[in-house]
């Protein structure tokens, strides 16, 4: 019998990943070109934070979208200083929707197994790439986003 992660991948059409939003900063007392100086501790989150379904009804066929909401960040925190949590030398983080299409509504162990699997392997790219566009606009060293990998 097939897992959900293996009914997924056969049931979902990958389409699209969209960016939702973004945030990026850089702390005002820093100067740009003395960030890679600095004694900085790196914090990262990633993950599905939300999977929307819609069916789709059409005159030649229906089918379901899945919209998955991936949110992931980086930020460089000072080490030593106890309000780093409020105060990140620079932050980037954003919110992607990875969109799929499917025949048939899926079951929830199904979204779950593919939001936790696969969902990050095609948003990665993206992630990537906005780390190191912003990088480069904020004049700041950039940032080593490493290849996505899924850890159980």
């Amino acid at each position: 019998m097939d897992s959900a992660f293996e009914k997924a991948k056969k049931a979902l059409a990958f389409k699209s990943v969209n960016l939702r939003n973004s945030y990026v900063v850089l702390d005002d007392e820093i100067e740009p070109l003395e960030l890679g100086k600095q004694n900085l501790e790196t914090q990262t989150f990633r993950g599905v934070r939300k999977v929307k379904e819609i069916f789709i009804e059409s005159d030649k066929h229906n089918w379901w979208e899945y919209h998955f909401f991936y949110a992931v960040g980086i930020r460089l925190v000072k080490e030593t200083v106890d309000d780093a949590q409020e105060n990140p030398s620079l932050e980037i983080k954003a919110t992607f929707n990875a969109l799929y299409r499917a025949n048939e509504k899926l079951d929830p162990d199904i979204l779950e197994a593919f939001s936790e699997q696969n969902i990050g392997y095609h948003v990665w790219p993206y992630w990537r790439e906005l780390v190191q566009s912003s990088c480069a606009r904020l004049n700041v060293a950039p940032l080593e986003i490493p290849f996505y990998f899924y850890a159980e």
